[in-house]
């Protein structure tokens, strides 16, 4: 009797041993966001790699997207916080403390597109010299899409007007229904079957490189305007264990890895900076580090929440 008792205590202690810990990755934006089925996807090529954590999502858009960050230090120990440009924003502010947050993954950058119902894909974002005013739709202030419409208007004499959206295709569809959003970045993909119909035109790729369905566009920075990307990078409280980070990061870079650059592009237009062999840490320093400089150089031009 004594040793079958001891038999079980052992597969109790076995059980326990390798019991799944279950991590869930707040994500700041809706369930319709276009980086979501990339990331859904990652997660679940991470589930099949492993059997020691066991990968969620769960949305919690908002707060200019502190709801999120602030959900995952609810828990730090088993929640992670998917950040984008706003996040460098929240800490200047004070909302949030830098400090607190360690990188594990990221997405990348998203290599969408200008779109515009004004100007003209020949003339590019120099096509909308002459404009007074243009509404600007995105998903926070002092974001890449806030920012990149201050350095354009800044370049060719237009004030931009930024109106926040839960989503870039929410500001997309609202262009789409004239009713007064003017500037957008979005993949190509929402845009390409509603152009004609619709009037709009790419402007430019906000991507370091041009877009494999649209060539013929320059990037922004051909056009001399150096804007930062939107990205998403998978973040950490500090207050979770350096080794459960460090596991974590591995798993879901590889995971990343093995979805693919090409798949990656087709579900979300992303491209995470694994394929060009930059490691999370150096990329969320330099991303954080740009954003930095230019929320500093268009403060007073962007308002207070």
């Amino acid at each position: 009797m004594k040793k079958k008792l001891l038999a079980l205590l052992l597969i109790g202690i076995s059980f326990a041993t390798h019991a799944t810990e279950t991590i869930t990755i707040v994500n700041p934006y809706g369930p319709g966001h276009s980086a979501t089925p990339a990331m859904l996807r990652i997660i679940q090529e991470a589930n099949s790699l492993q059997r020691e954590f066991s990968f969620q999502i769960e949305f919690k858009p908002g707060g200019n997207q502190i709801i999120a960050v602030r959900h995952m230090d609810a828990m730090p120990q088993n929640r992670l916080a998917i950040i984008a440009p706003a996040f460098v924003e929240n800490t200047l502010k004070g909302d949030l403390n830098q400090a607190d947050y360690v990188p594990v993954h990221a997405l990348g950058d998203a290599c969408w597109a200008v779109i515009s119902n004004k100007g003209n894909e020949a003339g590019g974002i120099a096509s909308l010299r002459g404009e007074k005013e243009l509404n600007v739709g995105g998903v926070g202030f002092g974001n890449a899409t806030h920012l990149t419409s201050l350095l354009a208007g800044e370049k060719y004499g237009f004030n931009p007007f930024y109106i926040v959206f839960k989503s870039n295709n929410d500001a997309l569809i609202n262009m789409m229904g004239g009713h007064g959003i003017n500037f957008v970045i979005d993949r190509i993909d929402n845009y390409e079957g509603f152009k004609e119909k619709y009037k709009l035109n790419v402007l430019a790729a906000s991507c370091s490189r041009r877009l494999d369905k649209a060539p013929h566009i320059k990037t922004l920075k051909e056009q001399g305007i150096d804007a930062p990307y939107i990205f998403n990078i998978t973040v950490a409280n500090r207050l979770m264990p350096a080794d459960t980070r460090n596991r974590i990061s591995k798993i879901l870079d590889n995971a990343t890895i093995n979805v693919g650059a090409e798949n990656i592009t087709q579900l979300s237009g992303m491209s995470p900076p694994v394929f060009d062999k930059i490691d999370t840490v150096t990329y969320y320093n330099k991303s954080i580090a740009r954003l930095t400089v230019l929320l500093s150089k268009f403060k007073s031009q962007i308002p207070e929440r």
